[in-house]
């Protein structure tokens, strides 16, 4: 049964209370004057379609479930609100948090006219205690880390492509544009559709690692229904257990401490062994040369290009294995920072990432299931232009559609007696 236009005002009114803006800056999104909005939450003016469907977008609600016989708030950006202090979450920020709702919604109707099944494609749960000190926080993660790489069966070695790992555990990996402080978020739905986006314009090393962090916000924080992660606030335990996650995730111990005894490095100065010959033992004694077993930094420089990983982070993650201690850490920082790791980069014939490339490729499954599901005739042309607007391709797209073989064929002539087709 349809709602009546005082069910849908007091719907429209709660809704932009729960974002905690004010009528005057609703009217300003939608170029109509403050009154107007008062008298459409009033129910005294009613809403017109295209009006309903811009506040839906602005209250990063969906419109059938603003018009639903029954509605819940439930949304995700609302939880934000409650979570971090509102203050700080900027319109630069929120305009974000509204397109990665609406890119979420997308992709779980695309999947559900495909039939894909997203519970098939669930993540697990840990359910861990909030953490009380640092130290805890870094060993929830840390020993978290290794149980998911052991269930991804991802061996000792780094793991394939963040965004497209994410995906396969039925979590939509985007890239967007975020204050400079903000290195990522996610947000989690209760219809059934779990979102992290890392910052598009930081670097490419930094972005898989911000995708690691995210996806320990996913697996720890579910109840918490989405976080902003800023660098402001890495000293919170929470954001403290996901970096530690990120970190041993990407970097694992085993691996690590396997590339380093296959450069002839990690060995102690001193070893010492017993022979046994069935009758007295014999006791011998090895050193290595002195400072033969000292990381350089062209050793970082391998590991971190073999683990996808920036210099900083590697640097991080061996005085954390107590590989260096942090006197060489800063003396191996120091020469990263005089731009010493790109000689050795170009010496050693070492590619690096392809920071824009590495851009665009979170936005390859959405487009498949677009495509997909145009080819199937489950989304109409208009639809397949508003999908590409969204994620912000810069393609044309009947373009895209044309050099995909899709582009419908052209009316055919209509002919009128004898005359010439018109």
């Amino acid at each position: 049964m349809a709602i009546d236009q005082q069910e849908l005002a007091r719907r429209l009114r709660e809704v932009r209370e729960s974002c905690n803006m004010t009528q005057a800056a609703v009217a300003q999104h939608l170029g109509i004057q403050r009154s107007a909005v008062s008298e459409i939450e009033s129910g005294s003016r009613s809403v017109s379609g295209l009006e309903l469907h811009r506040l839906a977008y602005l209250y990063a609600r969906d419109l059938q479930e603003l018009l639903a016989d029954e509605f819940v708030d439930r949304e995700p950006i609302t939880a934000l609100f409650r979570r971090h202090d509102e203050s700080r979450v900027d319109e630069e920020t929120l305009e974000t948090l509204r397109r990665c709702v609406v890119l979420g919604r997308e992709v779980v109707n695309l999947e559900r006219f495909l039939g894909i099944r997203r519970e098939s494609l669930g993540t697990p749960t840990y359910t861990l205690p909030t953490p009380d000190t640092k130290w805890e926080a870094v060993r929830q993660g840390s020993r978290a880390a290794g149980d998911e790489r052991r269930r991804l069966d991802l061996g000792i070695g780094p793991p394939p492509d963040l965004a497209e790992l994410l995906e396969d555990q039925g979590i939509v990996a985007a890239q967007e544009t975020l204050p400079d402080d903000v290195s990522g978020l996610t947000l989690i739905d209760p219809g059934n559709c779990v979102l992290t986006a890392v910052n598009i314009d930081h670097h490419v090393l930094r972005r898989r690692f911000s995708f690691a962090h995210e996806y320990a916000h996913v697996l720890f924080d579910r109840d918490g229904r989405g976080t902003i992660s800023r660098s402001s606030e890495r000293d919170n335990f929470e954001e403290v257990r996901a970096n530690a996650f990120a970190a041993s995730f990407l970097m694992p111990e085993e691996g690590i401490r396997s590339m380093i005894h296959g450069l002839a490095k990690g060995h102690s100065s001193r070893n010492r062994m017993d022979i046994f010959d069935e009758d007295a033992a014999l006791s011998v004694e090895g050193r290595t040369p002195p400072g033969s077993q000292q990381l350089q930094l062209y050793d970082v420089v391998r590991l971190a290009h073999r683990f996808r990983v920036s210099c900083a982070a590697m640097l991080y993650r061996l005085k954390g294995l107590r590989l260096i201690n942090e006197r060489e850490r800063a003396r191996l920082a120091e020469a990263d920072a005089a731009g010493r790791t790109k000689q050795f980069r170009d010496l050693l014939n070492l590619p690096e990432p392809d920071h824009a490339e590495a851009r665009k490729q979170s936005r390859s499954r959405f487009l498949a299931l677009a495509i997909e599901a145009y080819r199937r005739e489950e989304i109409s042309r208009g639809k397949w232009r508003e999908l590409v607007r969204l994620i912000g391709a810069t393609s044309d797209p009947d373009v895209m559609l044309e050099d995909a073989g899709l582009s419908p064929p052209e009316p055919a002539p209509v002919m009128v007696g004898d005359h010439e087709p018109l």
